[in-house]
């Protein structure tokens, strides 16, 4: 009779290297051995994106899927399109894309580095880290940390593809935690989701609570996009 617990594998440490081949480390069953679901997890590297051959065949190993929904998370920071083509599904879709800017809701690698256009252009010292990684059939879900510096005006999109409201640069800096669900297809992801504290980002970002300059300052921000967004709309289509 077949046992009716998932048969999850969990992943305490990823540790990657820059511009080389990330060490994932083996797997461990949790089924088998109930002792490594309460390991404690060790302290890890900051990612960064790593080239990748395109994953070829379907029914991949759990170190490989593994390595894929890290290196497309590694992606954001420093990626470029041939780094999402490697590692992203041409049907791809992000979940998270209703409060990102139009470009963001479609599918695929494009799709996907709008998403990196749209981070980084708020954030600088941009980065990732991998603390628990748990792969159970397609799906790899993996929690850690984004940190950076808000230094551009971070932009909130409407499900309509309007923007809602800006926040103003404050230069200052945040660590948050982040849980993300990364489907795999053929080697590549093609459904992504989170989970993220952001009350803690706010928080610690300096946008709550606000001060009254600092709301006229995300006002005229706010001000700045829409108008941005209205130009873009109106450009005609090369």
């Amino acid at each position: 009779m077949q046992s009716a617990v998932p048969n999850w594998t969990s992943i305490n440490k990823v540790d990657v290297r820059h511009k080389g081949a990330p060490h994932m480390p083996t797997t461990t069953d949790t089924t088998t051995n109930p002792a490594a679901a309460t390991a404690t997890v060790p302290a890890v590297v900051r990612p960064v994106v790593v080239r990748a051959a395109r994953p070829t065949a379907s029914g991949l190993d759990r170190d490989t899927l593994a390595d894929v929904a890290v290196r497309n998370i590694g992606a954001m920071v420093d990626g470029d399109l041939d780094d999402f083509v490697a590692l992203t599904h041409p049907r791809a879709v992000n979940r998270e894309a209703q409060a990102e800017p139009p470009a963001t809701r479609g599918l695929g690698p494009e799709a996907f580095l709008a998403t990196a256009h749209w981070l980084r252009a708020a954030f600088s010292d941009l980065s990732f880290t991998i603390e628990e990684i748990v792969v159970e059939g397609d799906l790899v879900v993996t929690h850690g940390t984004m940190s950076g510096r808000h230094t551009g005006d971070f932009v909130i999109w409407t499900p309509s593809g309007e923007v809602e409201r800006a926040f103003a640069p404050t230069g200052r800096s945040f660590t948050v935690h982040h849980a993300h669900f990364q489907r795999i297809r053929d080697g590549l992801v093609i459904e992504h989701w989170a989970v993220r504290d952001d009350q803690a980002m706010a928080l610690q970002a300096g946008w709550i609570p606000p001060t009254p300059r600092y709301l006229l300052r995300c006002a005229l921000a706010t001000r700045a996009a829409r108008r941005a967004a209205r130009s873009a709309q109106s450009a005609p289509t090369v």
